[in-house]
């Protein structure tokens, strides 16, 4: 019984991670640049629940729509004021503005909020539901199921409407795209800002179970890019995957052997895998599916 509940609270963390990877393995799929701020617009996200918290009083689920929006917005603006101006430069110069910035978001959050752990209250958080004999909180299975809907609908979006047509065609062709009328800086720049409401989506979720600080990111982010890596870059489905087995691997192994070193354990399980297939688990693909 405890492997299983292990296994259930595996599936739930996994689940998080699938979709703060999803907004990440977005943006890469269509921009073609790694997001090194997504941690910290993670963290931004979650302070955003904490302060819809603060002023209305309300249930912090109810922040979701508020904060996906601000959170689209920000996306948005930072590509159009920041990212827009280096895609066409090298590489390097990429990788550096998405990590100044994160780190320039984090040490704000510091600033603004000081360094103290914060939370949100929700009658959920102290509710137990038993699933095939599994007791947990319901607060976890809302965030997995949450999350899980939440990459279901970037799945649909992305395959059953015009935009997201657009989009994956824009991943796959930029040149042809342009050519057949698609305006490719703006589809760039929605898909940045896709890609950050993603982090909102995941903080509403968030919020009730994790405490709130400035480094609250750090870990979900370095997490993101190795389910990113290991489900093949640009593949929605891939990574969804491998943050199960990451979530699972790291849920089983903290309760079956030491909480300390689960985090550790994902590190050398992911350079095992890196060397037994390095295109990662699916293979590397440039497709947004």
């Amino acid at each position: 019984m405890q492997l299983v509940s292990a296994v259930a609270g595996g599936i739930a963390l996994g689940a998080i991670y699938a979709l703060v990877a999803a907004g990440l393995n977005l943006v890469f799929g269509v921009v073609k640049i790694i997001n090194f701020a997504q941690g910290a617009l993670l963290t931004v996200a979650l302070y955003g629940v904490y302060v819809f918290y603060s002023l209305t009083g309300a249930d912090p689920y109810w922040s979701l729509p508020v904060v996906v929006l601000v959170m689209g917005g920000i996306g948005y603006l930072i590509h159009r004021g920041l990212i827009d101006r280096v895609l066409r430069k090298e590489r390097t110069s990429q990788l550096l503005i998405t990590f100044g910035l994160g780190m320039a978001l984090k040490y704000l959050c510091l600033a603004v909020f000081g360094p103290d752990h914060l939370g949100v209250a929700t009658a959920m958080a102290d509710r137990v539901v038993t699933l095939a004999g599994v007791r947990m909180t319901l607060a976890s299975v809302i965030a997995a199921a949450g999350s899980a809907l939440a990459v279901g609908f970037l799945y649909v979006f992305l395959h059953r409407t015009r935009i997201g047509t657009a989009i994956r065609a824009v991943a796959q062709q930029p040149d042809s795209a342009e050519l057949a009328g698609i305006d490719v800086r703006r589809v760039y720049a929605l898909a940045f800002a896709v890609g950050t409401a993603l982090t909102g989506v995941a903080a509403a979720l968030m919020a009730p179970i994790y405490t709130i600080q400035p480094d609250v990111g750090d870990t979900f982010g370095v997490m993101a890019f190795i389910v990113v890596i290991l489900g093949g870059l640009g593949s929605v489905f891939g990574a969804a995957t491998a943050a199960l087995i990451i979530g699972i691997g790291q849920s089983v192994f903290a309760t079956l052997v030491d909480v300390q070193m689960s985090t550790a354990f994902i590190f050398v399980l992911f350079i095992v895998l890196m060397i037994a297939r390095p295109s990662g688990l699916f293979g590397r693909t440039a497709r947004v599916a």
